[in-house]
């Protein structure tokens, strides 16, 4: 490891849709021996799951680990916390940035190619995660959302192979190629792809952000765009200087968010029910809660798609208050908080005698 970072910076730039498994990405190279000094900014819908053994530091909204990386959230302008970087007194050698699941890393790309960043920063790739299992079942305006992310990339991560059947996997790898025909693929489950070949590979192409919306995003046979999404595409294609006009959506007519906390015990049983009747409109769901049988350690809840999970996490601190706190993204319209605030709330234990289940497995599928 170098003691000083060579001017222009790598920078990575981290996409994927909702549940692709970019978090589970970002806690693999943050927990990896690669020798270097990674910044790692997240976006307010990431949830980093630091291991506390791991941290040496912790400096305003800044976790620095043992292994030289450090984990920074994005509160503001993205531009500036970049710029606040490179001030410290050891820079890091490496920019990873994610990317929230329902935003266009091209308006990313194009901040950092702007000549006054760029003598600092230099973009190295692209990197769009996809669940190959969830893909196709995306529509509409879901479905242009992720190939928008799949269009600019230089290195696609096809997640979740051990999930998906092998010939939509076959499917899948030829549309793609056909797609964006120069980027590289890597098949993988639980995103673990080797460091090196994510980390300073040089693969950004910087044209294919320039030409982005000259092209339909989308791919023949996996996602069609609705005719007001094509006059959408093709009204600023020769016109870059509108850019942020065809980039920045308001994605809150898109997507709906809902959030619940609450400080009450849960019983294992009424969570597993809750979980298997979410609707089919929530894509994304994550949290933890505090469940009776298993009290001693949070229960960490991840959904995605189809498929939802319930595993335990790191033990409560010594006099923390124990909490649920869950975070709900669906379809527009698609969330009923109202029934959602029932149902969770039934998830309670009426008294202390709701510790029978001791040693239940947290194991479960959403049908």
């Amino acid at each position: 490891m170098s003691d000083k970072p060579k001017f222009p910076i790598p920078l990575t730039i981290l996409t994927g849709f909702l549940g692709a498994g970019k978090t589970t990405l970002l806690n693999h190279i943050l927990h990896g021996e690669h020798g270097l000094k990674i910044a790692v900014l997240v976006n307010d819908f990431g949830a980093v799951n630091i291991d506390t053994q791991l941290v040496v530091g912790i400096e305003g909204e800044t976790v620095s680990l043992s292994n030289g990386c450090i984990c920074c959230t994005i509160r503001d302008d993205l531009l500036l916390a970049v710029i606040d970087l490179l001030k410290r007194p050891e820079p890091p050698e490496y920019i990873l940035i994610e990317t929230s699941g329902v935003s266009d890393p091209a308006s990313v790309a194009v901040t950092f190619a702007l000549p006054e960043v760029a003598r600092a920063v230099r973009i190295d790739s692209i990197v769009t995660v996809i669940d190959a299992e969830q893909l196709r079942t995306l529509d509409d305006e879901y479905s242009q959302l992720a190939f928008a992310q799949i269009a600019v990339a230089d290195i696609i991560i096809l997640n979740k192979v051990d999930v998906t059947p092998p010939d939509v996997m076959t499917q899948l790898k030829d549309d793609i190629g056909k797609f964006i025909p120069m980027a590289r693929i890597y098949e993988t489950s639980f995103a673990s792809v080797p460091l090196e070949l994510l980390l300073g590979v040089g693969q950004y192409d910087s044209e294919r952000v320039h030409q982005r919306t000259a092209k339909d995003v989308h791919v023949h046979g996996v996602g069609e765009a609705s005719d007001h999404d094509h006059e959408h595409h093709h009204e600023h294609e020769d016109d870059h200087a509108h850019h942020d006009d065809h980039h920045d959506h308001d994605h809150s007519l898109v997507f709906s968010t809902w959030s619940w906390s609450s400080e009450a015990p849960l019983a294992l049983n009424n969570v597993r029910d809750f979980l298997e009747m979410l609707p089919k409109t929530i894509y994304r769901a994550k949290g933890f809660l505090w469940i009776t049988e298993f009290a001693a350690k949070r229960a960490v809840v991840q959904v995605v798609g189809r498929r939802a999970s319930l595993r335990l996490g790191e033990a409560w601190g010594e006099g923390e208050t124990r909490r649920n706190q869950l975070v709900f993204i669906a379809s527009h319209g698609g969330i009923d908080a109202e029934a959602l605030q029932s149902a969770l709330d039934a998830c309670a234990v009426p008294d202390e005698s709701g510790t029978a289940g001791q040693g239940q497995s947290l194991e479960i599928v959403r049908q």
